[in-house]
């Protein structure tokens, strides 16, 4: 799924990377890196540069994250909307962490995953693949882990993959 092409040409959202998003304006200082953040007066999304560079399919995920809280979340009159590496996580939240925040952060993920892995064509591929999970991570450019979770949360995955 061309998920920078979705962001930018549908919802006519820059996409930009930065060193260190907590040193952008109005950005929060005291929550650690943070992996993503969408600025809606400005209509921008914000990935942090050495993430992305280290990881494009982090860097899809990300922006499919923030495109789900523009979506989902977010007016375009609001304040800055960010995420730390573990509020984007594809594999599970912390259980520490408000429900209201997980709330938002689980539908956030939830829409990520439907965007980068939608289900029909992970059910078409995991039937020609043999759940091969490798494969379907490269098809789709998700992670391993991302892809495993996907393949569970469909019922996809055999037992003594999980």
């Amino acid at each position: 799924m061309p998920v920078e092409r979705i962001a930018t040409s549908l919802l006519d959202l820059l996409i930009e990377e930065h060193d260190d998003l907590r040193s952008l304006p109005g950005a929060p200082t005291d929550q650690g890196r943070l992996s993503g953040m969408i600025d809606p007066p400005h209509r921008t999304i914000w990935v942090d540069r050495a993430e992305a560079a280290r990881s494009p399919r982090r860097r899809r995920f990300t922006i499919a994250h923030e495109v789900a809280h523009w979506r989902l979340h977010v007016r375009e009159d609001a304040a800055l909307v960010f995420d730390r590496s573990e509020d984007i996580a594809e594999v599970g939240r912390p259980d520490d962490r408000t429900a209201r925040l997980a709330r938002r952060e689980a539908e956030a993920n939830a829409f990520a995953r439907e965007l980068l892995m939608p289900e029909p064509l992970v059910r078409e591929q995991a039937a020609e693949t043999g759940c091969n999970l490798p494969a379907l991570a490269e098809r789709f450019e998700v992670s391993v882990p991302a892809m495993r979770l996907r393949l569970r949360l469909l019922g996809l995955l055999p037992v003594g993959m999980m």
